[in-house]
């Protein structure tokens, strides 16, 4: 049996179906969030998979997910309660899942993982986030889901849990759908291979272009300055020929009104006069 984490570890918020403060980056949130499998999903190995679930959680033939039956020590079956939960959960579940990774989320458009929390299923099926976690507490029992927890230091101010659900291959397996698994995951790791190509590849491109703006912005810069210092050299050139003429006339008149003004007394006159910049 697994033994149940410290009240105080992050993983008991998680296993207790606890979300962290604040604006929640998920799928809800950044508007994809289905809540069931699309025509698309249901015609292939998605819809197989919700379709054998719900057929189990009904009948209880023990035709698929065994493990899930033979959880308890006791040898005690699972109970109802939980097959009808996992019946309302799988199709949300499902919907959300990415093949490549086998998690709950999804690539965005610049390459980010936009996961897809445990809270918006709840929403999405009317159970309590703790039954949900209870339910996913029995999968992880059987071998079917993982929940990884990271501890992240949010803006510098207080710790956050983040959890990422992780369907495991087996689930897909006990289902009688391994094979199908196998190659939907090599098509869809293509995809996102291709994907994150394309992402590095505008990301590199924004960054040449980046570079050339800047470059073309400390070039108009440095031109607009040449431009700017020419036009104050040409003032200066000018004040100081119009000051050269305006000494020479009041030279002159000086000389003119005052012929007894020897040469030195003169410059000393426009000097006063007219004092250095």
């Amino acid at each position: 049996m697994r033994r149940k984490p410290p009240a105080s570890s992050p993983e008991a918020g998680a296993y207790a179906g606890l979300s962290a403060h604040g604006p929640v980056l998920a799928g809800h949130a950044a508007g994809r969030r289905p809540r069931a499998l699309s025509e698309k999903q249901r015609r292939g190995l998605l819809g197989s998979a919700a379709a054998r679930v719900a057929e189990e959680a009904r009948e209880r033939k023990r035709r698929w997910l065994r493990r899930l039956d033979t959880i308890h020590i006791s040898g005690c079956r699972t109970k109802r309660q939980r097959w009808e939960a996992l019946a309302a959960l799988v199709e949300p579940m499902l919907a959300r899942l990415d093949l490549a990774t086998l998690a709950l989320g999804w690539l965005d458009e610049n390459g980010a993982f936009r996961l897809n929390r445990q809270r918006g299923l709840a929403e999405d099926t009317g159970l309590s986030e703790c039954r949900v976690s209870r339910t996913f507490s029995a999968l992880e029992d059987a071998g079917y889901l993982l929940r990884r927890v990271r501890r992240i230091f949010k803006d510098g101010q207080r710790w956050i849990s983040r959890v990422t659900i992780h369907l495991r291959p087996r689930f897909f397996i006990d289902l009688g759908l391994g094979h199908q698994l196998a190659e939907a995951r090599t098509r869809k790791k293509a995809q996102r291979e291709s994907h994150l190509r394309d992402v590095t590849a505008r990301r590199q491109q924004a960054a040449v272009q980046g570079l050339g703006d800047a470059a073309m912005r400390r070039q108009s810069h440095r031109k607009a300055q040449a431009v700017r210092k020419a036009r104050v050299v040409k003032l200066e050139e000018a004040r100081e020929l119009e000051r050269s003429r305006a000494m020479a006339e009041a030279a002159h008149q000086l000389a003119v009104d005052n012929p007894d003004l020897s040469p030195a007394q003169i410059r000393a006159l426009l000097e006063r006069r007219f004092p250095p910049t």
